[in-house]
């Protein structure tokens, strides 16, 4: 029996980037601010490479009867980073959303961040580079 896919909710999304942004702080001993905005799809850089096909199935269904849960990225350097919500990234894509509500974090100085090593050297440049696998 397949386990039942649960999306996030638009408010859990919210507490989510809130404890996301504490241990982010913790590792990197520096403050982040967080804040909201709409980013175009093409800015954002993935950092993981596969996505599960019934799960996207499922977001896309949802998207089209309205769910809104924003995705959250760390913006450093001038780039964006996906940490949460690679299926809601790539299925808003994908739909033709020119714009993707995002929960953004960004430290308060300029840090080095590993993930960014990770994205480089998985050879990911933006969500298209992202496979979709079958469970």
């Amino acid at each position: 029996m397949r386990e039942e896919i649960r999306l996030i909710t638009r408010e859990e999304a919210f507490r989510r980037a809130e404890r996301i942004k504490r241990e982010y702080e913790l590792i990197h001993g520096v403050e982040f601010e967080i804040y909201s905005r709409y980013l175009p799809p093409d800015v954002l850089l993935p950092t993981q490479r596969e996505l599960s096909e019934a799960k996207l199935l499922v977001v896309l269904q949802e998207i089209k009867h309205g769910y809104d849960a924003p995705i959250i990225v760390i913006e450093c350097r001038g780039k964006y980073y996906v940490i949460d919500g690679h299926h809601r990234a790539f299925a808003l894509r994908k739909l033709g959303f020119p714009e993707i509500e995002a929960i953004i974090l960004k430290p308060k100085r300029d840090i080095a961040l590993g993930i960014a090593e990770t994205v480089k050297r998985k050879g990911l440049r933006g969500l298209d580079d992202i496979k979709i696998v079958r469970d």
